[in-house]
Formats: structure tokens, sequence, C-alpha cells
């Protein structure tokens, strides 16, 4: 058998753990252990910085995963329609600051309101229409794979934007017949809020109503929650 080599302290002498007959057996056995489990946590505390190291270097150099968009911003379509809709909630909430803010009187935040409030209950979403024409697609569809889901996508940005250019289209109408309620003096002032919050809303981030089907990723998500996955 061969010896071990380290030195242990026993009442003020060193010994080695190979001189078994020179301390009581229970006493060397339990000294020599402790060592042994020392060094042991020692090497434990090497090996797990080692892993720990390996792990950082493998997320440094690992390629990045592709992002799943979960919500869409609006599109130019839907600008017009959102700025409005958020004059009218100015006008019930601070009516006084609104007026002072594009120059209208008592009469003309009224009609105002009234005009803003039946454009929005004119326009229904088509998120369903969006839908139902994806998932038609996806079911006739022959092909597999990416192509089969790029192919679904297609056909719900496609029926999706048939129903933007008529809000904006639509809204463009709400617009001249805003204007006409204006007078020379109040009409500069509400171009100019339409076009401060135009900016602003832009710049916000502001999520879309519409189902997230920006990439392959999130449009497989929403494929398999809507549609059937044969």
């Amino acid at each position: 058998m061969r010896r071990a080599s380290t030195l242990m302290l026993y009442s003020g002498k060193l010994f080695s753990c190979s001189r078994l007959s020179a301390l009581p057996a229970l006493l060397l056995a339990g000294t020599c252990l402790a060592q042994s489990d020392s060094q042991s946590v020692v090497a434990d505390t090497v090996l797990s910085e080692l892993g720990i190291n390996r792990a950082k270097q493998e997320y440094r150099t690992s390629r990045p995963r592709e992002l799943t968009v979960l919500t869409q911003t609006l599109s130019a379509e839907q600008i017009d329609r959102a700025v409005l809709n958020r004059l009218m909630q100015e006008i019930n909430s601070e009516p006084a600051n609104t007026k002072a803010r594009i120059g209208i009187n008592d009469s003309q935040l009224q009609e105002l309101f009234i005009t803003i409030s039946n454009a929005r209950g004119f326009i229904n979403g088509s998120e369903m229409a969006n839908v139902r024409a994806m998932c038609a697609v996806w079911d006739e569809s022959t092909m597999q794979g990416e192509s089969r889901i790029a192919a679904a996508i297609a056909a719900y940005k496609t029926r999706e934007q048939l129903t933007q250019t008529f809000i904006a289209k639509y809204y463009s109408v709400v617009l001249f017949d805003i204007e006409a309620i204006l007078d020379e003096e109040s009409l500069p002032l509400f171009r100019a809020y339409m076009n401060d919050r135009r900016r602003r809303l832009a710049n916000a981030g502001m999520t879309s109503w519409g189902s997230p089907v920006q990439n392959i990723s999130a449009g497989t998500d929403t494929i398999n929650f809507h549609c059937r996955t044969n």
C-alpha cells in the first residue's frame, strides 16, 4: 500500500498519516479524513469556478436567438384614428384645456366630440376576418414548413392592409369634416395639435390591436393558436 505523505499536528508535534502506529486509530482516522475532506472542498471549488468561466465564455460566443415579437406598433394608416380617439378622451376629461389648446368654443367642442365619437362607433376591428383569411390559406396549402407559414402570414397581412387602407381613407374624411367646423384662428391650432400627436404616437411605440405575425416565429405561435396544425 502506498503511504500518504501528508503531515498532521498532534499534541504540538507533526506526524505523517503514514505512521499509523504512532497515534490512536480513531483519532488518526478522523484527522486524516478531515484533511481529505478539506482537500475535496478545494477541488470542488476549483471545478465550480472552471464551470462558471466556461459558461460565461459560451454565453459570449453563442449565436443570437431570433426575437419573437409579441406586439406590433401602429401602422401609418392607424395614426390619425389613434390621435382622434385620444383627442376624444381629452375632450371628455379636460374640456377647458382642449378648448384653449385648439381655440374653440363650447359649441365647436361638442360638435367635435360627436364627430369623433360617431367615427369611432362606425369602425369595427377586422381581426376575425384577418384570422379567417390566414387559417383558410393554412388549411388549403400543400406547402410544408416555413413556406406554408409564410403563405398564411401573407394572407393575414393582405387582409389586414385592406382594412387599414379603408380606415385611413375614412378618417381623412373625418378630418375634413372636423376642419370644416373650425374657423381661421382655430384651424392652424388644430393642425398643429394633430401633427404633434402624430409624432408622439409614432415615437412612443404604441401597440396595435392585431395578432403578432411580424416574423416566422411569431406567426407560428399565432397559427398554432388560431388554426388547425395538421
